[in-house]
C-alpha cells in the first residue's frame, strides 16, 4: 500500500496563487514517485471563501475546525506543506500538525516563525556571525520626521523597503530619495505594521537552497539576472522574465562561502527538511537577505532548478523531502 501524503496549498495571503501553483505541480510529482496523494486547498477564513465562492468539499477545507477533519478524514501519514504566507509558513500550521502527531515537510513551529519574520532572521544569524545588511525597522506608528532622520542618518540612500512577514517580494519597493520614502513605507504597511528598510547594495543576486536535517546538503547556487533589473514578483513567477544561472558566474570562494553561510543559516534558525537563503554579493563580501523556508515549487522556482543541477528530479526532490519529513535520509 502506498503511502498517503496531503498536500497543503493555497491559504489565506497574498501568495495563494503561487502556493495553488507548488501544490498542484509537488501533487503531480509526488503521484509520478508512486505516492498516494491528497490535494488539499485550505481557505482559513471563512468570509474569503464566500468571497471567492468557493465552499467546503473532500478537497477543499474552510477554516481550521474543517482542515482538522479533513486531516482525520484522509488520515495521512505526511503532510507537504506548499502553503506561502501566514499561517501556513508562521509555525500555526505546523504547531497543529505536532499537535495532531502527523508528519510534515520543512520546518518546525520556532524555525517557520523566525524565517518567516525578517527582523528576527538577522538578529539571529548576525548573533550567528552570518553577515547581514543594516536596517533600520520601522513600525507603522511611528512619527514619519523620526524615520526619515533615522534612514538618512543610519542608512542613506538608495534604500529598499521591505514588509517584514510578506514573502514573493510583495509590496517591496526601491527607494532613490527621502521624499519618496513616505509613499514606499505607505504601501508596505498595507503588508505589514513592521517595515525593514535597508541599503539598496549593487552587486550580484544569488541564492543557495538547503536540503536536509541534521546532515544538510547545499545545493547548487544560481544567479538571478532578471531582465527588468529587479527580482519582484513579475520576474520571479513569469517565464522567460528571469535569467537563473546554473553555476552562478562568481569566484570559486563565493561559491564556496555562500553554501557554507547557506548550510549555517539553516543551522543557526533550527530549520528542517529545506531552505533557501538569499544572498547580494556587492563584488566584496555576500551579505544575507533573507530565508525561506518553504521555498516555492512552481515551473519557474529555483529550488527544484538547483536540484535538478546537483542531478536530482522533481520526482527525487518532492520524495525525498517526505523522507526527511519522516526523520529519513535522503535517497
Amino acid at each position: 500500500m502506498p503511502e498517503k501524503v496531503m498536500v497543503l496549498m493555497g491559504g489565506d495571503s497574498s501568495e495563494r496563487d503561487v502556493s495553488l501553483s507548488s501544490g498542484r505541480r509537488v501533487a503531480e510529482g509526488l503521484r509520478r514517485a508512486g505516492y498516494l496523494v491528497v490535494e488539499m486547498d485550505v481557505l482559513f477564513d471563512p468570509a474569503l471563501a464566500k468571497r471567492y465562492g468557493l465552499s467546503a468539499s473532500s478537497s477543499r477545507a474552510v477554516g481550521v475546525a474543517d482542515l482538522i477533519a479533513r486531516l482525520q478524514e484522509h488520515q495521512p501519514d505526511v503532510v507537504f506543506i506548499t502553503l506561502h504566507g501566514a499561517p501556513g509558513e508562521d509555525g500555526r500550521v505546523q504547531a497543529m500538525l505536532d499537535l495532531m502527531q502527523i508528519p510534515y515537510t520543512g520546518s518546525g513551529v520556532l524555525a517557520s516563525a523566525l524565517a518567516l519574520d525578517k527582523v528576527m532572521t538577522k538578529r539571529v544569524l548576525a548573533a550567528s556571525g552570518i553577515p547581514v545588511a543594516p536596517d533600520v525597522v520601522v513600525e507603522c506608528c511611528e512619527p514619519m520626521e523620526d524615520v526619515l532622520r533615522h534612514v538618512r542618518e543610519q542608512l542613506g540612500y538608495p534604500v529598499i523597503v521591505k514588509p517584514n512577514t510578506q514573502g514573493s517580494t510583495i509590496g517591496v519597493q526601491r527607494v532613490y530619495a527621502a521624499e519618496e520614502l513616505p509613499k514606499a513605507l505607505e504601501n508596505a504597511f498595507r503588508y505589514d505594521d513592521c517595515v525593514l528598510v535597508e541599503p539598496l547594495i549593487s552587486g550580484v543576486e544569488l541564492t543557495v537552497p538547503v536540503v536536509g536535517n541534521r546532515r544538510t546538503v547545499a545545493l547548487p547556487m544560481i544567479e538571478i539576472v532578471p531582465a527588468s533589473g529587479f527580482y519582484d514578483y513579475e520576474a520571479k513567477y513569469t517565464p522567460g522574465a528571469t535569467d537563473e544561472i546554473i553555476p552562478a558566474r562568481v569566484p570559486e570562494e563565493v561559491h564556496t562561502l555562500c553554501a557554507r553561510y547557506a548550510q549555517q543559516a539553516h543551522r543557526a534558525l533550527g530549520c528542517r527538511g529545506m531552505s533557501r537563503t538569499d544572498f547580494m554579493w556587492d563584488y566584496h563580501q555576500p551579505v544575507v537577505l533573507e530565508v525561506n523556508t518553504i521555498p516555492g515549487m512552481t515551473p519557474t522556482s529555483l529550488l527544484p532548478r538547483s536540484a535538478e543541477a546537483y542531478g536530482w528530479s522533481f520526482e527525487q526532490l518532492v520524495a525525498n523531502l517526505v523522507r526527511l519529513a519522516k526523520g529519513e535520509e535522503v535517497a
